[in-house]
């Protein structure tokens, strides 16, 4: 708006048309612009709100519509898949260890992956019979999670890495690659060793256009593999951390298997 001189209490919906059609010429993708849009949008409803703006233009910028954007796109991975998966690190070596480890937390607790790589040694947790991992997650929540069978193979890495109570659970590794350093996984670097073992069990995680394996594919698995196997919704949408069970139901879809089989128990009856 300041490139086109219009002070920001002069922004009309031609003015946010023009904002619209100049992301979508750059290639900004769908999901991008509509979050702009809503930021917009957002914006001079306060305004209107604290009586900045005439109402009469937050409706005509209100009014300008975001692209389509198709929700749940992340691809999930199969039951088969992901047990190959699983067991693709070699875990002779240093970074295989730490990557087993890491893929295990992540199939069992369903974590973010900010919550992974924020993890500290010290947030392991046990009581009698089990392990449990605290994190942190959106929105400053504090969860404590079992690792169930991924248990076994975080103390595996542990006893190869000994570290310091406020050290990183899964650290990066030193330069060499052959030790952990102190430093914690970035985002990035866990998208990265997702894809790589999806590469190595022949999984597709760069598609093109398309969506393809990525961190939060794991999370999905979880997440669809627990409803699948008769976990109730509101035990995933707290398992998960979802604020709103809608997010939670997005996860719920059916096989043709699962209508076949629902079709041939109305027939009986």
């Amino acid at each position: 708006m300041a490139d086109i001189g219009a002070h920001p209490y002069d922004v009309t919906g031609d003015h946010v048309r023009l904002y619209k059609e100049a992301m979508v010429q750059v290639g900004k993708r769908p999901a991008s612009v509509a979050r702009a849009l809503s930021v917009v949008r957002g914006t001079y409803e306060q305004f209107g709100k604290k009586g900045l703006v005439p109402w009469n233009q937050v409706g005509d910028i209100q009014a300008v519509t975001a692209p389509h954007v198709e929700k749940n796109t992340t691809p999930m991975i199969g039951e088969e898949d992901a047990c190959r998966m699983l067991h693709a690190p070699n875990t002779e070596t240093v970074i295989g260890c730490r990557d087993h480890a890491l893929l295990f937390t992540y199939f069992k607790t369903a974590c973010r992956s900010s919550a992974i790589a924020n993890a500290k040694v010290s947030d392991l947790e046990r009581n009698d019979t089990e392990w449990f991992l605290r994190v942190v997650e959106k929105g400053r929540k504090e969860r404590r999670l079992p690792l169930l069978e991924a248990a076994p193979s975080v103390l595996r890495w542990l006893d190869m890495h000994v570290a310091a109570g406020d050290a990183p659970l899964f650290p990066a590794l030193a330069p060499d690659k052959r030790r952990p350093s102190n430093r914690q996984l970035s985002g990035r670097q866990i998208l990265n060793i997702v894809k790589k073992y999806a590469r190595l069990v022949g999984l597709n995680s760069d598609p093109g256009n398309r969506r393809g394996i990525c961190t939060h594919s794991l999370r999905k698995t979880c997440a669809v593999n627990a409803l699948r196997h008769g976990a109730h919704v509101h035990q995933v949408q707290q398992w998960l951390g979802h604020a709103d069970i809608r997010t939670t139901q997005e996860y719920i879809t059916y096989r043709e298997d699962d209508v076949e089989a629902a079709a041939r128990r109305c027939q009986i009856r």
